[in-house]
């Protein structure tokens, strides 16, 4: 999903898509403790459920989409242990299926404990406007590809994080996540910044987009959400999540597969006092086993470039 997070929506999923701008704010901090992680948050916590998506995408040719329906993969993991809970989202293009040979992933994971949460998060950067970009990067690798880092960790009271960019080997992929996590965690060049946290701000991107979705789960039918606008906290900036509308559909078909009841959501995520932001779309259960979890992720980040993940069996 892009906040740059959720890649929208998480990214997107995310988003889709959710990294956020790397803008400056907050004040460096001297102190020597880290007050942001140094370890992948979550490792110790157990797995409650884990989903695997495959990535399609469509590119604009002209006034004509062309699309291929596996071009990447997606795993989408929870876990919880009591009141601890964190999610796990790694994202990515195959670059030896996608159009172009397009190689975009990110990586995010978000752990809660306590009404504070840690979070660790890589995302390649997307500079390209045209699809020519892309064959134009693929062209001029040295140096390394940039990527967009962030660390940070939400208290009660207020919020540090380590922003910035870092230069990897541009042949890595989403399926090297842990070798360029090893290199975000060892980082100690960027400044820690800090920035207070109002009252009702919540944690994290996932956490608030998980409250968003299980609020039109529970809804009445017919009736809309208590809840439809959600400030939060991603690295060393605020946000607001957005539900702009939910509908139920008593069927949703995909690739042959028929899900019955299900939620269809609309969602935009902005820097706090933006009117308009990054818009994804979810397809989700609205009971049973598949209740609250992503069927169907879509997510255009650039006008040429749609991509869609679709729940595996």
């Amino acid at each position: 999903m892009r906040a740059r997070t959720l890649m929208g929506a998480m990214g997107a999923i995310g988003a889709a898509g959710a990294m956020g701008a790397m803008g400056a704010m907050g004040a460096a901090q001297t102190a020597h403790v880290e007050p942001v992680p140094t370890e992948r948050p979550a490792v110790d916590l157990p797995i409650l459920r884990q989903h695997t998506y495959r990535m399609a995408g469509k590119i604009r040719v002209l006034l004509i989409w062309v699309g291929r329906d596996d071009v990447g993969s997606g795993v989408i993991t929870w876990k919880a242990s009591g009141e601890d809970k964190a999610y796990d989202l790694l994202i990515g293009s195959d670059p030896a299926k996608a159009p172009g040979q397009l190689n975009k992933w990110g990586y995010l994971v978000e752990e809660v404990r306590g009404g504070a949460s840690s979070v660790v998060g890589v995302i390649s950067q997307d500079n390209e406007d045209e699809l020519s970009d892309v064959k134009e990067g693929l062209a001029n690798k040295r140096g390394g590809r940039p990527f967009d880092t962030i660390r940070g960790r939400v208290n009660r009271s207020d919020a540090h994080a380590r922003v910035g960019t870092l230069y990897a080997p541009s042949s890595l992929t989403y399926r090297d996540a842990p070798a360029v996590l090893k290199l975000v965690l060892e980082d100690r060049s960027k400044v820690i910044k800090r920035l207070d946290r109002p009252g009702g701000v919540r944690a994290g991107f996932l956490t608030s987009l998980t409250e968003l979705v299980e609020g039109t789960v529970r809804a009445p039918l017919n009736a809309k959400p208590s809840v439809v606008k959600i400030p939060y906290i991603h690295g060393d900036r605020m946000y607001e999540l957005r539900l702009l509308d939910s509908t139920r559909l008593s069927r949703f078909e995909r690739d042959g597969r028929i899900f019955d009841h299900v939620i269809r959501g609309r969602f935009e995520t902005a820097r706090t006092g933006d009117r308009s932001g990054t818009r994804f779309e979810l397809v989700y259960g609205a009971s049973g086993p598949l209740a609250g979890i992503p069927i169907l992720v879509s997510y255009q980040p650039k006008w040429w470039l749609q991509v869609d993940l679709v729940l595996q069996r």
